[in-house]
């Protein structure tokens, strides 16, 4: 594989350093704020890696491959990132309503110290050759792209969640749909920016790209309450008497819940309307 490396290694290579950062940060003291940034620079990794694979079509095993040394690390910072959600939340509630919930709390917090136990055992454990190996076998994929190639897979990519946006649209917007969404857009940024970085101009002009990103804003608020109700509801399940105020929490989460996918339904709508056209 000959030739100089693509100008969009740049920013695997930005992001990357930030990862490892990150993964060393965690490997001294494991913490929910280093364990999200690190989950949200494995979300671009793995993005980049998906381009790599589509251009190098005959190696569609590419992104798998390479990144399965992380996939026990990314399993368990995603745990984390939606417990600490839960958690911000409960903390939201409390102080708006001066309820205590200690029960949950406890729950809350005896689930965290798993988590936080299991990550820093992951993190610790995972031989350091594996960044060198993912930094190495990425730097080869990205030499002697042209920017035709990139242009071309990456418009495809859009292409693709365009058509899965498509389908979700024909039918009822539910919650693996709403999530779906939410994940789609996030691709679709980062392919923009990556179009940015070989020359290219953007598939979407300005406007469409600031309602993408109040939809993935709308919609983050929309996953935030989904992900409360869910571990809520499946801790509840577990009592035989609930108390008054964990039903009481729960009613006005789905009331939340109600508002929030309005909101984003009505914004899909609009967003679909001109890039499904």
């Amino acid at each position: 594989m000959q030739g100089k490396v693509s100008p969009i290694f740049r920013l695997f290579h930005q992001q990357f350093e930030e990862a490892k950062q990150n993964h060393a940060a965690l490997g001294k003291q494991f913490r929910s704020k280093k364990a999200i940034e690190l989950e949200q620079k494995f979300i671009f990794l793995e993005i980049y890696l998906n381009l790599l694979s589509r251009i190098h079509f005959n190696e569609d095993k590419l992104k798998f491959q390479v990144f399965s040394p992380f996939k026990g690390i990314f399993k368990n910072l995603k745990k984390v990132k939606h417990l600490k959600s839960v958690l911000n939340q409960l903390i939201e509630v409390r102080s708006k309503g001066n309820i205590t919930y200690n029960s949950y709390e406890k729950h809350l917090a005896e689930q965290k110290k798993e988590l936080f136990t299991e990550g820093f055992d992951l993190v610790v454990s995972s031989p350091l050759h594996i960044w060198e190996d993912l930094y190495q076998e990425v730097y080869q994929w990205s030499k002697g792209l042209k920017p035709l190639m990139i242009n071309t897979a990456i418009t495809q990519i859009i292409n693709e969640e365009l058509e899965f946006f498509h389908l979700d649209n024909k039918s009822k917007l539910d919650s693996k749909a709403l999530k779906d969404i939410y994940e789609g857009l996030r691709v679709i940024i980062a392919l923009e920016n990556l179009r940015i970085e070989s020359g290219f101009n953007t598939i979407f002009v300005t406007d469409v790209h600031t309602q993408m990103q109040e939809l993935q804003h709308s919609l983050h608020q929309w996953y935030q309450n989904h992900l409360f109700i869910q571990h809520l509801s499946f801790f509840l399940r577990e009592k035989e008497n609930i108390p008054k105020k964990y039903i009481d929490l729960l009613a006005s989460l789905k009331s939340n819940k109600k508002k929030f996918t309005a909101k984003v339904e009505d914004q899909c709508k609009h967003l679909f309307d001109r890039i499904l056209a």
